[in-house]
């Protein structure tokens, strides 16, 4: 591992406590720590760019940003960061996606840049950052159709509104229907009851290996952390990839390395073996 020179972090499940808010004080300084080290850190989440920089700036960190699932490469939060990748449906793609999803009676997000349109059956349903104020809500079928004309960079899809926590026959119906019928697609889940779809081509994996290639390294001096479906890509190209110890057992079927659980700081631990095989080969 002395060779590790980016690390890339999920956020829910992985560097998040499982509150999915908090942050321990051990990881985050470890994060700190590896930046001093010219470690480069990156946050690596399905979250919206918006949300991962409101993060970044709360505590601090040092670290770059993929969001959405690798739709978005961001070489620092906004609003500062710039912008290096940016993938989105084209409008035939994402009504297509619309027009597959309406029948199962789902609650529809398309995400874009500092907004995201809403489609619930009840109309009552709206995304937790727009409660938040950290980007703009529309609603209705209207609104996902015209966010397919501006061009929508992922639909997070859910069965109870929300988190999709629960497992729900509707979505493993949806996502064997998408699979069929727009196979190019990428379609993954970060929790049972839910579906992330992003354009062809991107996936946590490729825009790793774009932002890797950015600063001039190879696989093998990569390392990526993760506990979900929507890790896989990410983790299937890093050499040094690790799962946490409350993954899938597909993560961990495909890791080099476990650490400890999100609750247990299994980022600062794995972190800190890095510095201290680094400090040793330095010796």
């Amino acid at each position: 591992m002395k060779n590790v020179r980016l690390i890339a972090l999920d956020m829910d499940g992985t560097l998040l406590k499982s509150d999915h808010r908090t942050i321990s004080e051990r990881n985050i300084e470890a994060i700190r720590r590896a930046d001093r080290a010219g470690i480069r850190v990156c946050i690596c989440t399905g979250r919206m760019l918006e949300d991962a920089s409101e993060f970044i700036h709360r505590l601090k960190l040092p670290c770059s940003v993929i969001a959405g699932n690798g739709t978005r490469v961001s070489d620092g939060p906004l609003p500062e960061g710039k912008i290096l990748l940016r993938r989105r449906f084209s409008p035939q793609d994402a009504h297509r996606v619309t027009d597959l999803l309406l029948p199962y009676g789902l609650t529809i997000n398309a995400l874009e840049d500092g907004r995201v349109s809403t489609y619930s059956p009840d109309g009552m349903q709206s995304y937790h950052l727009v409660r938040r104020g950290v980007v703009k809500g529309c609603y209705g079928e209207a609104a996902i159709r015209s966010a397919a004309e501006r061009g929508v960079m992922k639909f997070y899809v859910a069965a109870d509104s929300s988190s999709g926590s629960k497992a729900d026959a509707r979505i493993q119906k949806a996502r064997a229907e998408l699979r069929r019928e727009l196979p190019h697609l990428q379609i993954t889940s970060s929790a049972p009851g839910n579906l992330e779809i992003m354009p062809a081509g991107a996936n946590k994996g490729t825009a790793l290996a774009y932002m890797a290639q950015q600063l001039g390294l190879s696989s093998q001096e990569v390392m990526a952390m993760g506990d979900a479906q929507n890790d896989l890509s990410m983790l299937r190209y890093a050499y040094h990839s690790v799962a946490m110890a409350n993954a899938c057992g597909e993560v961990k079927a495909v890791c080099r390395y476990q650490t400890l659980s999100n609750d247990a700081c299994g980022v600062a631990a794995m972190i800190e073996r890095v510095l201290e095989e680094r400090e040793d080969a330095a010796g």
